[in-house]
């Protein structure tokens, strides 16, 4: 089996509009093409990068959503994630979903370009612990 590796929105929309570093998160769907890991999202990445794509790029959503879904396993968000992750400390809500997400999903990494925002801390889950948060960079050196 290989290793799982969850990646955030921002590194989603990097390559989708190939935004300045886009270059490290397309290495890393390399690594994926050649099966060596495989690749997870959640739903809510894929409702972000929609609403992003709905303004300027509308004729694309659909397709883009689709060609990433395929590229990927897309993960479900629960009840209990939203529960378990309103327990946890952390800069930004969005990202401590997107980590009880990875977390859930057998995700051992997440990628992120945002490595501040998934500073979490246990909360009132004491023995929580996040994937290892790492850059697409910083993986790729790995």
């Amino acid at each position: 089996m290989s290793k799982r590796i969850f990646l955030d929105t921002n590194l989603l929309l990097d390559i989708v509009l190939e935004r300045p570093g886009f270059e490290a998160p397309l290495e890393v769907f390399q690594l994926a093409s050649e099966g060596r890991i495989s690749l997870c999202a959640s739903y809510l990445s894929m409702a972000n990068i929609a609403y992003v794509l709905r303004k300027n790029y509308h004729g694309a959503l659909i397709p883009t959503i689709k060609q990433l879904s395929g590229l990927m396993e897309v993960l479900p968000m629960t009840q209990a994630q939203l529960e378990k992750a309103m327990l946890l400390d952390g800069p930004d809500f969005e990202d401590i979903l997107q980590a009880v997400c990875a977390q859930d999903g057998g995700c051992e990494t997440l990628l992120t370009h945002n490595p501040k925002h998934f500073q979490i801390g246990p909360g009132l889950l004491p023995g929580w612990k996040s994937p290892q948060v790492l850059t697409p960079e910083q993986f790729m050196l790995i």
